[in-house]
């Protein structure tokens, strides 16, 4: 029997557990036009479906829109920043899948006006959509393979940026614009994202928030509370209950 999601929609992010092996998160959003957040990635590949209004993402220096009908595979690690759209309602539904599922760019397909609602969707029907668009996309490019080396070298070591900036063979100066320019931000502004990234991931394991602010690595919760919120729209403790 194939199963729906139930969301209780409200003008902002809500998130949910979709029960489903493949899938690690869903969340829906319901409101006049779409929050503008900081520039952020994910762990996993994040399936866009906008079912009314549209969705804009900024991604290196283009503006990609996803209009209604229609939905866009984010990879994951690819850094973008969901921009503020017009005040037309919107109603939207992200599923956040493995990371196995992703492509070497962001890919958009139309599903037509399959759905009208949310709650009409599938853990199946998701994983329809992200597989077609998989089947559209060419292979992950070997560039992909060098950007992965410099997010691992900065996320699994405690270093400084100097010190890793040496393992590369640069200046702390050189190694900063290579990071800009391969990942979308500077060393430790992606150091931060990473953190936040282990916060959600702990959140989802149910660890209380104020423990989490300490393992990801926060000065304290209001810390990492005043982060989470610019970066994925909505705060640890609702994302938490939830």
């Amino acid at each position: 029997m194939t199963s729906v999601l139930r969301f209780a929609m409200t003008n902002g992010w809500t998130y949910r557990r979709a029960d489903h092996d493949d899938i690690v998160e869903l969340a829906s959003w319901r409101g006049a036009g779409s929050l503008g957040l900081r520039p952020h990635f994910h762990d996993e590949s994040q399936l866009v479906l906008v079912l009314s209004g549209s969705r804009s993402f900024r991604i290196d220096s283009e503006t990609i829109t996803v209009p209604a009908g229609h939905a866009a595979l984010i990879p994951a690690g690819m850094m973008h920043a969901p921009m503020p759209t017009p005040d037309e309602e919107t109603v939207c539904l992200n599923a956040y899948v493995s990371a196995s599922r992703a492509c070497s760019s962001l890919r958009v397909v139309s599903f037509g006006a399959r759905w009208q609602r949310v709650g009409e969707i599938s853990p199946e029907h998701i994983l329809e959509i992200a597989d077609d668009i998989l089947s559209r996309a060419p292979s992950a490019s070997i560039g992909r393979s060098g950007r992965s080396k410099l997010g691992a070298a900065l996320t699994e070591s405690l270093a400084p940026i100097g010190a890793v900036a040496a393992g590369f063979g640069r200046s702390r100066e050189g190694f900063s614009r290579m990071v800009s320019r391969e990942l979308g931000v500077a060393p430790h502004a992606f150091r931060l994202l990473a953190r936040l990234n282990l916060a959600r991931q702990l959140l989802r394991a149910g660890e209380p928030i104020a423990a989490v602010a300490v393992d990801a690595g926060f000065s304290d919760q209001s810390h990492l509370t005043r982060l989470f919120r610019r970066t994925f729209g909505t705060t640890p403790g609702v994302y938490w209950r939830d």
